[in-house]
């Protein structure tokens, strides 16, 4: 158990490290700028951003939405520029560390008590915590920097609930249709 709360401390290192890029990135987003806009559309178009996370390597994509909920953006992965400790061998380009994936990995591969699963659960819970803390931290920064304020929502990939980053509550996705009813 102490191997996987010291991935987490490390996690959080590298999260901090890089929170600087991410807020960049967001202030830009929220700029209108480095985007790829679809079907002649702009920044005026854009009345929402989605951001979702892959589950095991925590890849951050954005988009963003027309009033009617169409992608009217190219997707964008989040951070642009990843730090280059996250990657042990060249070819690794997730957002959680390869060398924290690993040992986590391998802590999954090698005990055999009972309660594995609690402790499985314990970590992964507090991994997603900090994760998601930091993209909040990052969102209201670069929220408070821009001046910019848009609807912008953030959840683990293909999901029913997503996060209001700017109240930071849960909201299903009929609820937010029914904002740009």
């Amino acid at each position: 158990m102490e191997d996987l709360k010291k991935l987490n401390l490390e996690f959080k290192k590298y999260l901090e490290e890089t929170s600087i890029q991410l807020t960049e990135d967001l202030v830009h987003l929220l700029n209108g700028e480095n985007i790829v806009y679809l079907d002649h559309s702009g920044k005026t178009d854009i009345k929402a951003f989605y951001f979702e996370y892959e589950y095991e390597y925590l890849d951050i994509v954005c988009w963003g939405v027309d009033q009617k909920g169409k992608i009217m953006t190219n997707t964008i992965f989040l951070p642009t520029q990843k730090l280059s400790s996250a990657d042990e061998n060249g070819d690794w380009d997730a957002l959680i560390p390869e060398k924290i994936w690993k040992a986590a990995s391998d802590f999954q591969d090698h005990y055999e008590e009972d309660d594995f699963d609690d402790i499985l659960d314990e970590y992964d819970d507090e991994k997603y915590k900090l994760f998601e803390q930091w993209f909040f931290d990052c969102w209201k920064k670069a929220s408070a920097s821009s001046n910019v304020k848009i609807d912008a929502y953030f959840s683990i990939h293909d999901t029913y609930f997503r996060t209001d980053l700017n109240t930071l509550k849960t909201i299903n996705e009929d609820e937010i249709a029914q904002r740009y009813e």
